[in-house]
């Protein structure tokens, strides 16, 4: 009878630990694109298509202006994420209307930022 119960424990314990067969990957900050990542993105020719393939919420301003960063200069709107060639890009981070002001001061985006930086 006490043989029982431990087997069947343990056929429970592991049923419950058996992998269910779908590869996880690891969750990607939401606020970051890395160098890692970008590798991933061959097809992309510029920072747009980058940011719409892989962050789209990114350029959803709700109104409000979203500045763009180029290694630490203001280049302007999201219209300038067309002249970024994606192959120059080591990283992408969307900045908050508060982050953004307090690296680049009170008029830097009041939607938010994308802030670039290059190889």
């Amino acid at each position: 009878m006490i043989n029982n119960k431990i087997i069947l424990i343990s056929l429970i314990f592991l049923i419950s630990c058996a992998s269910n067969g779908t590869e996880r990957r690891p969750s990607r900050p939401r606020n970051f694109i890395s160098q890692e990542e970008l590798k991933e993105m061959a097809s992309a020719q510029t920072a747009s298509d980058v940011i719409v393939y892989a962050r789209p919420a990114w350029l959803q301003s709700r109104g409000l202006t979203i500045s763009v960063f180029l290694n630490g200069v203001q280049m302007g709107n999201l219209e300038q994420l067309d002249s970024i060639p994606s192959v120059s890009l080591q990283e992408l981070k969307f900045l908050s209307a508060s982050e953004a002001a307090m690296l680049y001061g009170t008029g830097a985006g009041m939607g938010g930022a994308i802030d670039i930086k290059t190889k």
